[in-house]
């Protein structure tokens, strides 16, 4: 009461009093710098949208994200969105013979490459950011020098384009970009995670390097990256996934949500239905009281099957186990199937590039040794986005 009696004097005597603006709460700190990236979005002009998210570089796994918070509002509090994302395996199947067939992540303990300003140009918006306990690392050839300590992961704030256009009004949108080279032999994967303005965060990996050795190039094959994502929305408890099936029938279209996944198992992406995994809190809601949630939408060329039944399915929802971290062991993670409705989850998706060997990757050429091969692969994509639903009350950045 004796704070508030000279506010209520002042507004009786017409005296003018000033707004005092609700300050943002402080970023959520998991672990500390370099391996925390604070970004707030618009990067200039008031600051409403921000990303919190650590970082770490590690052999087998490449770039992991080791947690992500985001704030929908300057005032608003911080969600939890990944408690941890990580690359479970690249699968490298080749044909027509079936042979070889490569699980770099399993099999290899490959590093990092180091980075250097042409992967990260400042004039773009990059940073390059460092492991201060990175010792030098061995690379995948034989009589070559170790990799030297340095730079292993690009930071980038830049423009993403348009985030929406009405007639004349546009909207363009910014984001968080942070990526690694993973050195796999004769390949680099570039492994990129992006954290949009928006609340949205896609997870892309590249194939990019030298087709395999002699009696290789000109082989077909496949790059399948699969990836472990521990979404913990707004906390590990009490998280669940819908099937979100789209479905065009005569007369009839409809966009079904399938009961929630009672228990762990696998799940093919049909492209004709638009297969999404809605994955939702039992408690976060907007301040609409609306239900929040992140759609887990594929970004994809195609869909690959094997022999190996942990390519049997394009998406596993499991129960969260700090030890199952083995793409190829899914099957065994899922036999016996636990509970996973209204539980700590894990989300796993593989996508798939198809790589017809073209002249554009190389050729071979006469060199010192006889015959060499001179050219490089360009990269190809695949990967996901988390888009969230509900998450706001309105249009992010809109007046």
């Amino acid at each position: 009461m004796r704070a508030g009696l000279p506010l209520l004097v002042a507004l009786l005597a017409g005296v003018a009093v000033p707004v005092l603006e609700a300050q943002p709460p402080p970023p959520p700190q998991d672990c500390s710098a370099p391996f925390f990236v604070f970004q707030e979005f618009p990067t200039s002009g008031a600051k409403q949208t921000a990303w919190a998210v650590c970082w770490q570089a590690r052999r087998k796994n490449g770039l992991i994200i080791m947690s992500a918070h985001f704030r929908r509002s300057a005032g608003a509090p911080w969600v939890r969105v990944l408690w941890e994302g990580r690359i479970a395996e690249f699968f490298v199947p080749y044909h027509p013979a079936g042979s070889p067939r490569f699980r770099d992540v399993a099999w290899y303990n490959w590093p990092l490459v180091p980075l250097h300003a042409g992967d990260c140009p400042p004039a773009l918006g990059g940073t390059l950011l460092s492991d201060p306990f990175r010792v030098p690392e061995p690379v995948s050839l034989p009589g070559i020098p170790a990799w030297p300590a340095g730079p292993e992961v690009c930071k980038i704030v830049h423009d993403r384009g348009l985030a929406w256009k009405d007639d004349t009004k546009i909207k363009r949108g910014e984001e968080l970009v942070l990526w690694s080279a993973y050195d796999a032999a004769n390949y680099n994967y570039l492994i990129e995670w992006t954290f949009r303005d928006d609340g949205a965060i896609t997870g892309r990996i590249a194939a990019t390097g030298v087709n395999l050795g002699s009696g290789f190039y000109e082989t077909a094959h496949l790059h399948s990256p699969l990836w472990r994502l521990d979404i913990d929305l707004d906390g590990f408890p009490r998280d669940s996934v819908h099937e979100g099936i789209h479905k065009e029938l005569p007369g009839n279209v409809s966009d079904d949500f399938a009961p929630v996944i009672a228990a762990e198992k696998g799940l093919a992406w049909d492209p004709l239905a638009f297969t999404t995994l809605h994955i939702h809190d039992a408690n976060l809601k907007n301040g609409k009281g609306e239900a929040s949630a992140y759609h887990f939408m594929p970004l994809r060329y195609g869909t690959s099957r094997h022999d190996e039944l942990f390519t049997k399915s394009d998406f596993w929802v499991t129960r969260y186990s700090g030890i199952e971290t083995v793409g190829e062991d899914l099957p065994k993670y899922v036999a016996p199937a636990q509970p996973v409705a209204d539980a700590d989850v894990v989300v796993w998706y593989t996508g798939s590039m198809h790589h017809l060997v073209r002249r554009e990757d190389g050729e071979f050429v006469s060199c010192a040794l006889g015959t060499c091969w001179s050219g490089e692969a360009h990269t190809m994509w695949v990967g996901f986005m988390l888009k969230p639903h509900n998450l706001f009350d309105r249009t992010p950045f809109f007046p």
